[in-house]
């Protein structure tokens, strides 16, 4: 599924998941509500059709792999 389907907003907070922030603490980065945060992530989940956050983590993996590809001969980089 393109991510273009997702928000702006959705994919900021998905992003924030990959660097494994709670939805208390991606609230407070973005200056949110928690039930905002709550309320991205069910979005998300809904348009990718994703069952978990570890799938949606997984899913964004994926797509900005793709998105930039990686050398040859080298393993995907996970984030920190």
């Amino acid at each position: 599924m393109p991510t273009s389907d997702l928000t702006p907003a959705e994919l900021s907070v998905v992003r924030l998941l990959l660097e494994g922030l709670s939805n208390k603490a991606i609230a407070q980065r973005r200056v949110l509500s928690i039930r905002t945060v709550e309320t991205h992530i069910s979005h998300a989940l809904g348009k990718t059709g994703c069952r978990s956050r570890l799938e949606l983590m997984l899913w964004m993996l994926a797509r900005e792999r793709h998105q930039r590809p990686e050398p040859a001969g080298t393993l995907p980089s996970l984030p920190a």
